[in-house]
């Protein structure tokens, strides 16, 4: 041992000393030590080494705990009663040891979390469990929970299931029950990051724990103090969000119970916005829960109950109150405040407007329970009060007309167009006039007042809403013509004004296309002056004008004639050609050095491209149309946010048989027909003139290109403007690809490009300058959207390929070696050095015992070992530990360098279906060096994102990697698994990403020894994800994410040649893994399993956009349906003995639900196990107890769509195979008499029998 330890040892030996004149010398001597280079060297490195026999981090926190209890025992045995002075010597010494351990702590974490996890939770747990040192130490135990355990992700990943519920009792008994010294916002803050843990770190919660829920809200009544609260209810929404899967009725139960509570919290207590924002995610939750996707009904869905009624109408006249109250302190407030509500506000009162608005009630009278005080609510006779309120779209008509204020007006602006736009039907057809006629009137005022951005949004949504009715009566239609015209004219004369203009052009294309007016003349004109500029508004309109309307030969243009030459007239196509292209630079283009406002601006994809071919062509109206039906690319659609509760509320009605979806997943996909531009011929004058035009423009760039002064962006817009035209041209056939190569304008967007390599080539030269690394990502994303991973013919994909023929190899080349050299700077966003080795872990030991692969996965790396980012909580306002993913631990940098990886990988994905001038080969080997064991640090988070984006984007759908390539890119997989096993977040996020990988692991005997070399990789990892699952050592959404990877497995090899997994020395198919899924103890997990089991009676082809099914053999069918069957019934049976218990109501209802589900697939999907699965239902609504209702709903949607007019005929179809099988049973409860007749639409056994 070394001379600094053995001091060091000494030191906490002498912590021990009976004498505490002794320990208070040894205590200045052991800070100081602590922080010794030579000291901390040492203890750092024998705490990595997990060698217990030399001194190392946590053997001194052992004897420090030890100092600990002894002080504290001498505390806790002084006599009582003494002086002020000797009273706050001791408080003194009381921070003194808290300060010491806080001190150790942060000395001991600060290169790393070196401490172990488990000695200080015990640390922690025990000081604050303790009554007398929970007092003492327990608000500086909670900072260090909080701060240095709940902060630090290695920790968070440590944490056991037992253990964060323990942590959430204990902190929850303290909140409801405090000490005197304990901060109750800090409490709430831990309890709040405890749920966070809880949610997302561990799996099998259950219903009781929302009780504590249920206690706080009302303690907080009770003491009209709300100090912490919005943490409380901030765990609450947490909480709520994944209990509501499991426990969906009981969630709803505690809604009843607390909501009115939180409902006079509001109304008595003076919240701020903070608690408000909380309050309202909390109802917002509530009705998503009861009324998902707007079901208004049981029968569509819903979840009713008469107190939610209640609620509902006492939480609308609230808001109504709420919102009136914003708007009065808008108006009489000093200083501006912004007139528009927050969305969160508006979104939820459209809901419940939605909700409560009935045509057939105008009024009703409601209970305000809500509104009683704790004093009345004691008294014996109080009673609740009583009060009318409004409903119906004349309130909503009534606050539009009775002020002219905008604080008044703007927010039931806002209320009408969400609701209008998330509800269209909630508009009867006799409010369309009255509401129109409203906004009419409100157009023209103030036409530079706040309010005409939202009357202007209202009426886009009330045409969107109109334009879907089908039903309107003539004399209706000639009334709403009128105000339309009159809205029309208005708008158009609007149009100048660019605070408003992207409103105004939004009407306009919403009136165009609802057919809602004749578009004249004077509308195109739009499109040919100097009354407003080419935007992203503009041209969307006019893509739904020529989509719906035919343009005019020619149209008046007044003073702008003039700019054209005297000696020849412009048609209207042409004119709109030169007002995109050249907007204000007709007369001086060829001298102007400035580019034209369509160089400058982001379109849509492709839309300008399409207008300008459009315009080209003699049938502009069918050339858009054709444009118009083709779907768009995966990649250009935008990503749906990932915390929206939108796939919630579908399962619900999943659950309720309200949505249907696997009707149409089972049915067989018919091969796509591509659409033909047969009878579409272009204009040859006015090809001849865009092709011109675009000539100068690219000639422009480059006539006046300098690397200082032009900017790079620019060079890249025109070149992807003229391949997108040339694509869309060889989309319509009016030019052959090969033709579009040799053409003048692919030359010049090839000199075009090339200019722009340059910025990319000095970057490469001085790859740390700030100032170009934005620009640069600019580029990125520009260049990455001209690219097209769709495997349809499309316009998209053919100028994908124009624009790969672009890219040279020199700029491929650069790019690859900024790649390279921004990988391997890659700096800690946190610099703590290295993460130490942790523990022994019980269930490593287990699995190393084992010889298999998938079983040493998982333990060949240390559990706690997780990356460099975040190792310490300082500094951070997120609530908990954040994810190693989470953006904010990448540079400006690492984001570019992501950006330039997902471009590569696109270039080289999508090239091996073009020709191209670079070697997609060599950028490919050049990536996966990237993540070469002598390169990659999966334990750096900028390194892991870089494997992840390879994961995603590396494997093409159309042309599958080479194999040797393949086993390549999964080298690192079991290696990073095994890193990050315990992180949840992670293990979900990398099996996402790999699911991609599957195709290409079923090429056949091309190259056999690499194929079974990457199948092999492949399944090891998912085989001990498999485990682990069993194990319940994996949360549902890493459960839901290897359910997805199984069943793209069964679509890659249907009968489960290679797809097998080895685990504990046993082989598992995929085929008979896969029904295990349908008795999950998580609803979504078994429903997603259950809509899925299609995939082991159909063999499905992917070819191209289209899905071919083909029958897999009898037997394979057989048993498949014995497994699905025997899975289902087994997720029953769990339940079965378990019924009468009120929290088990949710558990059978969903396992009810999937052995519906499972069934009623296999009944669309497999003519071989029909009748069996006709059978099973009949067979469960007796045994199981599965609803008639329910079953109805679902066998009506597939006679329907087996052709049947009626159920009973498709029952009477199958009813002898029935019958028999029923009377087979030999079963006293399974007489005739006790068949389910009620399928077959019999009310009585005499109607069956006849």
């Amino acid at each position: 041992m070394s001379l600094a330890l053995n001091d060091l040892l000494i030191c906490c030996r002498q912590l021990e000393h009976d004498r505490a004149t002794e320990r208070r010398k040894e205590v200045e001597k052991f800070k100081r030590l602590i922080r010794d280079p030579e000291t901390v060297q040492h203890l750092d490195r024998h705490s990595d080494s997990k060698q217990g026999k030399y001194l190392n981090w946590d053997a001194v926190f052992r004897f420090l705990q030890k100092y600990v209890q002894k002080e504290t025992e001498c505390l806790r045995t002084a006599k009582a009663g003494v002086s002020a002075s000797t009273q706050a010597t001791r408080q003194k010494k009381m921070q003194e040891i808290s300060s010491l351990v806080k001190y150790f702590i942060k000395c001991a974490n600060k290169r790393a979390p070196r401490l172990k996890c488990q000695e200080l939770l015990n640390y922690i747990m025990d000081t604050v469990k303790d009554s007398f040192n929970g007092t003492v130490y327990g608000a500086d135990c909670s900072n260090i929970l909080l701060k240095d355990i709940l902060s630090v992700r290695k920790y968070w990943c440590e944490i056991t299931q037992q253990q964060w519920l323990e942590l959430f009792s204990v902190y929850f008994n303290l909140y409801l029950k405090p000490a005197q010294d304990i901060n109750r916002v800090l409490v709430a803050r831990i309890i709040h990051a405890v749920a966070r843990g809880c949610c997302s770190q561990t799996d099998g919660l259950n219903s009781k724990l929302l009780d504590f829920f249920s206690k706080a809200i009302h303690h907080a009544r009770q003491e009209k103090s709300s100090a912490g609260l919005n943490h409380i209810l901030a765990a609450f929404v947490i909480f709520l969000k994944t209990l509501a899967v499991n426990f969906r009725i009981c969630v709803c139960q505690l809604g009843d119970e607390v909501l009115p509570t939180l409902l006079y919290i509001w109304t008595q207590h003076r919240l701020n916005d903070c608690l408000k924002e909380v309050i309202i995610e909390l109802f917002q939750l509530q009705i998503y829960i009861r009324h998902p996707k707007g079901a208004k009904t049981q029968e569509k869905g819903a979840y009713e109950s008469n107190k939610w009624k209640s609620i509902l109408y006492n939480l609308y006249d609230l808001l109504i109150n709420e919102i009136s109250h914003i708007g009065s302190r808008g108006k009489y407030s000093s200083g501006s405040r912004n007139v528009a509500v927050k969305e969160n506000l508006i979104d939820l009162m459209a809901d419940i407007c939605h909700q409560v608005f009935n045509e057939d009630t105008r009024s009703l009278e409601i209970s305000q329970s809500y509104a009683i005080t704790q004093r009345e609510l004691n008294d014996y006779g109080a009673t609740c009060k009583k009060r009318k309120i409004e409903l119906g779209w004349d309130v909503i008509k009534d606050h539009l007309q009775k002020s002219q204020n905008d604080f008044d007006l703007v927010p039931w602006l806002q209320i009408a167009t969400q609701l209008i736009s998330k509800y269209p039907s909630s508009l009867p057809n006799y409010e369309l006039s009255p509401l129109l006629m409203i906004l009419y009137q409100l157009l023209p005022q103030q036409r530079h007042g706040e309010r005409t951005p939202y009357v202007l949004r209202c009426l886009v949504e009330l045409a969107s809403c109109q334009g879907k009715k089908s039903d309107l009566e003539s004399s209706q239609k000639s009334d709403l013509l009128k105000l339309w015209t009159k809205i029309w004219c208005i708008t158009f004369r609007g149009i100048s004004s660019e605070r408003i203009q992207a409103e105004n052009f939004g009407l306009l294309g919403a009136i165009i296309q609802g057919g809602l007016i004749e578009v004249d003349r004077e509308f195109w004109k739009l499109f040919t002056g100097s009354a407003c500029r080419p935007s992203c508004p503009a041209v969307c309109c006019l893509t739904l004008a020529l989509t719906t309307c035919v343009v005019p030969e020619t149209v008046k243009t007044g003073v702008e004639q003039n700019t054209c030459e005297v000696n020849r007239s412009f048609s209207l196509k042409e004119l709109i050609m030169k007002w995109l292209l050249f907007y204000q630079l007709e007369d001086d283009f060829e001298d102007s050095t400035e580019p034209p406002p369509v160089l400058h601006s982001n379109f849509p994809h492709l839309a300008l491209e399409k207008i300008l071919v459009s315009l080209t062509m003699k049938n502009s109206k069918a050339a858009m149309s054709l444009f118009q039906r083709v779907p768009e690319c995966e990649q250009h659609h935008k990503d749906a946010e990932e915390s929206s509760f939108s796939e919630i509320e579908e399962l619900f009605l999943q659950t309720t048989f309200d949505k249907m979806d696997f009707l149409t997943i089972v049915k067989e996909c018919p091969v796509e027909k591509l659409q033909s531009s047969g009878g579409i011929s272009v204009h040859q004058n006015l090809k001849e003139s865009l092709d011109r035009y675009l000539l100068g423009l690219s000639e422009q760039l480059l006539n006046n290109y300098s690397f200082e002064s032009t900017d790079a962006e620019t060079l890249i817009r025109c070149s992807s403007l003229v391949v997108g035209v040339l694509g869309c041209y060889c989309y319509m056939g009016v030019i052959a690809e090969e033709e579009a190569y040799k053409s003048e304008l692919f030359q010049k967007a090839k000199s075009l490009m090339q200019c722009a390599g340059e910025s990319i080539t000095v970057f490469k030269n001085k790859p740390h300058e700030e100032s170009r690394i934005i620009s640069l990502r600019n580029l990125m994303h520009l260049c990455t959207r001209c690219l097209s991973n769709c495997t349809r013919p499309s316009p998209s994909k053919i100028a994908s390929g124009f624009f790969l023929r672009l890219l040279t190899s020199k700029l491929m080349n650069d790019i690859a070696d900024i790649c390279r050299s921004l990988a391997s700077f890659s700096r800690k966003p946190f610099d703590y050095g290295e993460v130490e080795a942790v523990e022994d872990d019980p269930d490593e030991s287990l699995m190393e015992a084992e010889d298999q692969s998938s079983m040493s996965l998982f333990s060949d790396y240390p559990a706690g070992s997780v990356s460099d980012a975040n190792v310490s909580g300082e500094g951070q306002s997120t609530i908990g530990a954040m994810n190693p993913l989470a953006e904010e631990h990448l540079s400006k940098q690492d984001l570019l360098f992501l950006d330039m990886l997902k471009f590569l990988c696109m270039c080289v994905t999508t090239a091996q279906t073009s020709t191209v001038s670079f070697r997609a080969a060599d950028i490919r080997r050049r990536l996966l060096m990237l993540i070469d064991s002598s390169m990659l640090d999966p334990a750096k988070s900028l390194h892991l994102h870089m494997y992840l984006v390879l994961l995603k984007e590396l494997p093409g759908e159309e042309h599958p990697l080479p194999m040797e390539e393949v086993v390549e890119l999964l080298k690192p997989l079991s290696n990073v698994c095994s890193l990050y096993r315990r992180d949840q977040d992670v293990c979900k996020t990398v099996l996402n990403h790999v699911v991609r990988i599957v195709m290409n692991l079923c090429q056949g005997s091309v190259d056999a020894e690499n194929t079974r070399d990457a199948q092999g990789q492949f399944l090891t990892v998912i085989g001990a994800f498999w485990h682990l699952a069993k194990e319940g050592k994996c949360t549902f959404s890493v459960r839901m994410a290897l359910v997805k990877c199984l069943k793209t497995l069964l679509e890659a090899d249907p009968y489960s040649k290679w797809a097998i997994l080895n685990v504990m020395g046993k082989e598992f198919p995929v085929n008979e893994v896969f029904p295990h899924f349908l008795a999950d103890n998580h609803h979504q997990v078994s429903m997603l399993a259950a809509e899925s089991i299609n995939r082991l009676f159909q063999d499905m082809k992917h070819g191209g956009s289209s899905t071919l099914l083909k029958a897999l053999p009898l037997k394979l069918q057989q048993t498949a349906f014995e497994n699905a069957y025997s899975k289902a019934q087994e997720g029953m049976r769990e339940v079965a003995h378990r019924a009468e218990n009120a929290e088990l109501v949710d558990e059978v209802y969903n396992r009810k639900s999937v052995l519906l589900m499972t069934m009623a697939v296999i009944l669309c999907c497999s003519p071989v196990c029909e009748k069996q699965a006709l059978f099973a239902l009949c067979k469960a609504m007796k045994e199981s107890g599965l609803e008639p209702h329910l079953i109805k709903k679902v066998l009506e949607k597939v006679s329907e769509t087996f052709g049947y007019r009626h159920l009973e005929d498709f029952m009477a179809s199958h009813l002898d195979y029935l019958v028999l099988e029923w009377l087979n049973l030999q079963d006293t409860e399974h007489s005739l008499c006790s068949f389910p007749f009620i399928l077959l639409n019999y009310t009585n056994v005499e109607d069956f029998y006849r």
